[in-house]
């Protein structure tokens, strides 16, 4: 079965992730830039959509990081802390950054009211299960 990929940096310009990836395929460790154009074509939504990815195969994830010198954009799951949800044990998960709706909510209103939009950035920080629906924040 294939690597899952993951994201190890995000980026407001696409320009600084090719960097970073470049720097990172010069290490040996495959990379891939995800939504570097959408950013470039509609910098306006990078916040709203988390930037442009650097993504990583998970084997590689510790390694980029290392060679990157960043801190991995998920938090690693505490010493004793299943992978999986805590009320249905389901292994289907995945962190959320932002909160969506309350971004393109600020988004929208400053549209409306003052006719240009700058999404503020409403930080959620928190793990998602996809069977259940149930949020959580990582232990530290």
């Amino acid at each position: 079965m294939p690597d899952k990929l993951v994201t190890v940096a995000t980026f407001s310009f696409g320009e600084e992730a090719h960097l970073s990836k470049a720097k990172l395929e010069s290490e040996g460790i495959w990379s891939f830039v995800a939504d570097d154009r959408f950013v470039s074509a509609n910098w306006l939504y990078s916040t709203a959509i988390g930037g442009a990815r650097l993504q990583v195969r998970e084997s590689d994830a510790t390694e980029a990081t290392r060679i990157l010198g960043v801190q991995a954009e998920v938090p690693p799951v505490a010493a004793g802390e299943s992978e999986g949800c805590p009320e249905c044990n389901s292994t289907d998960v995945h962190y959320e950054r932002f909160s969506y709706p309350l971004v393109f909510a600020s988004w929208l209103l400053q549209f409306l009211l003052f006719q240009w939009g700058m999404p503020l950035p409403f930080l959620k920080r928190k793990w998602k299960c996809n069977a259940c629906g149930h949020e959580w924040k990582a232990r530290r």
